[in-house]
């Protein structure tokens, strides 16, 4: 009597909840994957076009900053500059 009670059970652990919650899934994921006919497809290779031109335009801009800025450095700091000379010698000076 008690070999057949955790047949019982076994068998509704293992074949009953399962194929219920398969079924109770399957309808879940049926509608969620549901298509309805649309007019608005996406045609893949305008928009990639569109990522690659809007990265290729952030690129040039940053390039452009980082560019301009080393120019402004060199420009500034340059050997011939008046304003980057030491205003006394540094030969006698240990730090």
């Amino acid at each position: 009597m008690r070999s057949n009670i955790i047949f019982g059970r076994d068998l509704l652990f293992s074949l009953v909840i399962p194929i219920i919650a398969i079924c109770f899934l399957s309808i879940i994921m049926g509608q969620a994957f549901a298509q309805e006919a649309s007019q608005n497809y996406i045609i893949r290779r305008v928009e990639i076009w569109s990522l690659f031109y809007r990265g290729m335009t952030a690129a040039f801009v940053v390039g452009a900053l980082v560019q301009g800025s080393i120019i402004y450095v060199c420009w500034r700091f340059r050997e011939s500059n008046k304003k980057n000379m030491p205003r006394e010698s540094m030969e006698g000076l240990e730090r």
